[in-house]
């Protein structure tokens, strides 16, 4: 403040003269009672009140206070030289200068004002957001050319997942038409089934199709656009599906017949993002890529990932929690899903249906056939043969890939989890959810989510994860109120989904207890799975030069066709010949 009124000394030195702040106001309004019927005269009181509005954010701007204390006092008064038309359009023109320049820097024009009226302390703008700005709040449209300032838009058609990671993720939101729909069947028909081909090979072809945008709180189905450093894209289509207590309720009462009468009022769908604090509703939209779940967060108008309790959590929190009842677990469960690391198994006909419909053999099935035309039965059937080979050998080979894969996720056994009144009972594993206490048997065993050391100490084998066979101790972690716990720093307190623990070691008769943080495939493990289901695309440059020349061999080729066909029709002979 002290630089500012220092600022504002040397101004009020060099120039006698004062900027008023009503001479904004006064100047829209005389050019309004003089009926100059343009909207350009008043765009301040029209684009603020509507920014003032949709929330805009004015606070970013390159522009400098010096640009704006230029734009104030460049121009003269024009009420001194004449009261004519002429100069009210002037006097307009200026202060509409001024306007737009301090429409990119409101809390630069703060200041500006401040230094040019150090006096009236009741009437300067200052820079608390609770006051109301003195601009008229009647006028409704505003120009689309600012709508790129809105800061939160209620009705989002676009979006980020994972926004600043690794992962980040562009999304659309679409909903099914039924005219783009039935256009799009008629064209697959007209065309003998060529273009649902061609959809099958890019789905969000397809999508395009039979879709049109909508609001993300509103889709279907989404699309999901990975950029991998600029050089490749990969498209997701997945379909939204809305989770409700009418579910959970069915889920309850298949794991516990006895409890019949369920008031449905108090059935309630936890949902959790960040800072453990887990959002209760009756309904959620939820859709799954890449083996994670992703909810639709009404309070940012975006889909976020569901995660563990892992993430902005203090290190007290963990030893405050006392277990789960029934229904808080039933209310995680049917979000975060059952404790297993899912791998998409398909069965025989699947594969060889997707292998056949891949574009090399396809087109080694349309060249078979011209063949055969042509009577070059010998070279035909030696393609065909190759091709049969390749096809049988890749179907083999992916399903063993997918029975070993699954061999080395599958989770079995019991752990004994601690509900609300600090009981001891055992259930299995598969039934973990992020927030249960489970207690860890001084026989050992396999951990089968990320935990929370609590009390005791542990020592495990951390070789399926790290290759280290060196056997890693793990203490307790320590309750500090003032610290957030994070997954890097305090690793020597996480018990990791895939190791094995050897031995546990306790004080008196006081239990090893761990905090389940993860479950599925959030876990370390999870994730490790989901590298190697989804790898990143690897950028080799003899791939990139045989896609450019089998482009450039298919130029070629249609160009011989069509050469061909055209002398064969000049000629009269018959094409087929």
């Amino acid at each position: 403040m002290s630089v500012c009124q220092s600022e504002g000394a040397d101004i009020a030195a060099s120039r006698p003269e004062t900027l008023q702040l009503q001479s904004l106001s006064n100047a829209i309004v005389n050019s309004r009672e003089k009926d100059l019927d343009t909207e350009e005269y008043y765009p301040f009181s029209r684009i603020a009140t509507k920014n003032n509005r949709l929330k805009l954010n004015w606070w970013h701007s390159p522009t400098q206070p010096q640009d704006v204390e230029a734009a104030f006092l460049q121009p003269e008064r024009r009420e001194q030289r004449g009261h004519g038309h002429a100069d009210r359009i002037n006097t307009v023109d200026n202060n509409n200068t001024v306007v737009h320049s301090c429409l990119n820097t409101p809390s630069k024009l703060f200041s500006v004002l401040q230094r040019s009226q150090p006096d009236r302390d009741q009437k300067v703008l200052t820079c608390d957001t609770k006051n109301e700005p003195p601009f008229d709040p009647g006028v409704e449209e505003f120009d689309m050319k600012d709508s790129h300032r809105l800061v939160d838009d209620p009705k989002p058609c676009d979006g980020i997942l994972n926004q600043d990671q690794e992962d980040q993720m562009n999304i659309s939101g679409y909903r099914r038409c039924y005219v783009r729909s039935i256009l799009c069947w008629v064209c697959i028909v007209l065309t003998g089934g060529l273009l649902r081909l061609v959809l099958h090979w890019w789905r969000h072809w397809y999508l395009f199709a039979t879709c049109h945008q909508c609001p993300l709180d509103e889709a279907d189905q989404v699309l999901i656009v990975e950029d991998y450093q600029g050089k490749h894209k990969l498209y997701h289509v997945k379909s939204v599906r809305v989770l409700n207590t009418n579910q959970l309720k069915s889920l309850l009462l298949k794991g516990y017949p006895k409890s019949s009468e369920v008031d449905d009022n108090n059935l309630q769908i936890s949902v959790h993002f960040t800072s453990a604090q887990f959002k209760n509703c009756s309904s959620i939209r939820i859709f799954r890529c890449k083996q994670l779940v992703y909810a639709w967060d009404s309070t940012l108008n975006c889909f976020n990932k569901v995660n563990g309790l892992d993430l902005n959590v203090p290190c007290s929190y963990y030893h405050q929690q006392r277990g789960l009842t029934v229904y808080e677990q039933l209310s995680r469960r049917i979000v975060f899903g059952e404790n297993e690391i899912t791998v998409p198994l398909r069965d025989v006909k699947t594969l060889l249906f997707l292998e056949v419909l891949n574009p090399f053999y396809m087109f080694q099935i349309f060249s078979v056939v011209l063949w055969f035309t042509y009577d070059y039965y010998y070279y035909a059937c030696v393609i065909l043969l190759m091709s049969i080979f390749g096809i049988t050998m890749s179907i083999l080979q992916t399903k063993k890939n997918q029975d070993v894969l699954q061999k080395t996720v599958h989770n079995t056994g019991n752990a004994f989890v601690l509900d609300s009144k600090g009981v001891s009972k055992e259930f299995p594993t598969q039934t973990l959810v992020p927030g249960d206490i489970i207690e860890i048997p001084s026989s050992g065993c396999t951990m089968q989510c990320d935990a929370v050391l609590l009390s005791g100490n542990c020592i495990l084998d951390e070789s399926m994860l790290t290759g280290e066979s060196v056997p890693v101790t793990k203490t307790p972690l320590p309750p500090k109120r003032d610290m957030i716990f994070d997954k890097k720093e305090h690793a020597r307190h996480i018990l990791f989904c895939g190791t094995k623990v050897i031995q546990t070691r306790y004080i008196g008769s006081k239990k090893v207890l761990a905090f389940v943080i993860n479950t599925g495939n959030i876990t370390a493990k999870g994730e490790l799975i989901r590298s190697i289901l989804y790898p990143p695309p690897v950028d080799y440059k003899f791939e990139q030069d045989s896609y450019k020349f089998i482009q450039f061999l298919a130029l070629i080729a249609c160009v011989g066709f069509i050469y061909t066909l055209i002398t064969k029709i000049i000629r009269g002979t018959d094409p087929l010949q």
